[in-house]
């Protein structure tokens, strides 16, 4: 059990730190080319639109230009960065776990912590209309 969830949390880590990277160099590849589907088809916008601009300048520490993209990227991107730390923490505590009661409890933690966090960083996406 203990393996597995260690994988696990690698991979949640890698992956999660491997989308901020790529927010974070995504304009060097020109232009931003993926155009909103929603907008598109419609002429709203939708609630993640300016998204991926946003996390970008919210990386940069532009927060101002951030929040005028789309008012939900600070946010995403701290879930996103706090989902990496948490994820590296959890594995080095696991790591010097000897009983088994002990990490049943830190991962019930970690369920509940990672889900709340979850639930505050898009609540916003789920009690929203899809238009802005």
């Amino acid at each position: 059990m203990r393996s597995s969830y260690l994988l696990f949390n690698k991979t949640i880590a890698a992956t999660l730190a491997a989308i901020v990277f790529y927010f974070g160099i995504y304009p060097i590849f020109g232009d931003y080319a993926v155009q909103c589907q929603v907008l598109k088809a419609t002429g709203h916008p939708c609630i993640g639109c300016g998204l991926t601009r946003g996390i970008h300048e919210a990386i940069l520490f532009h927060f101002d230009k951030a929040l005028l993209w789309n008012s939900n990227s600070i946010l995403i991107l701290s879930f996103l960065v706090i989902t990496v730390l948490l994820r590296l923490v959890i594995n080095r505590i696991i790591k010097k776990m000897e009983s088994i009661g002990k990490l049943r409890l830190i991962l019930f933690i970690d369920l509940a912590f990672s889900v709340c966090l979850y639930l505050f960083c898009f609540w916003h996406f789920f009690t929203n209309q899809i238009f802005k």
